[in-house]
């Protein structure tokens, strides 16, 4: 739990967002599987394909941008050369590969539960 924690913090406040929209997407998948097992409910799972297909493309974007503000941060530790840390250093790149591992956790996994509900729905209009 507390390596969960510290995984987190290095990530930033932007951690925040790409967690919810991690659990987004998987709360809608899991609706729209259940709104599957009623024939009737094949406009609502497109819907929710759509909203999902939205979610996924903005995960790896909020990492992206954590990537920039890591760099950013580092970048900035760089110009103050004499009071420059290489913990200062570490952080910054720490936060940069988080967010973008993050963001990419969260769109992969995604994506392939997109692929599944459409391929669910062509199913059922076969």
């Amino acid at each position: 739990m507390v390596s969960i924690l510290n995984y987190l913090k290095t990530g930033g406040y932007l951690m925040i967002p790409i967690i919810i929209v991690a659990f987004m997407i998987w709360y809608r998948y899991f609706i729209s599987l259940a709104a599957l097992k009623h024939s009737d409910a094949t406009q609502l799972v497109g819907h929710e394909i759509r909203f999902m297909a939205a979610l996924v493309a903005a995960a790896p974007m909020l990492g992206l941008l954590g990537t920039v503000i890591g760099m950013m941060d580092t970048f900035h530790a760089t110009a103050n050369a004499a009071a420059t840390d290489a913990s200062v250093l570490a952080d910054g790149i720490g936060k940069a590969l988080v967010t973008t591992q993050a963001g990419l956790a969260a769109a992969i996994p995604g994506s392939l539960a997109i692929a599944h509900l459409r391929h669910r729905l062509k199913n059922i209009h076969a």
